[in-house]
């Protein structure tokens, strides 16, 4: 490891969008192709309809 390497601004975390609330997860889970959540939706995404919001 360099002085550069650890002084290397860490990159931000990945986001996505919850398909059930909306927030931003850094934590993002895909319940169906194209379709994220968050960890807490997981069951909620799974049983409604692609793209419904509840």
């Amino acid at each position: 490891m360099t002085l550069e390497g650890l002084l290397a601004k860490t990159p931000e975390p990945v986001t996505a969008h919850c398909c059930v609330c909306g927030r931003a997860t850094t934590a993002p889970v895909e319940v169906r192709p194209g379709h994220t959540t968050c960890p807490e939706h997981i069951t909620d995404a799974l049983t409604t309809a692609p793209g419904a919001n509840p």
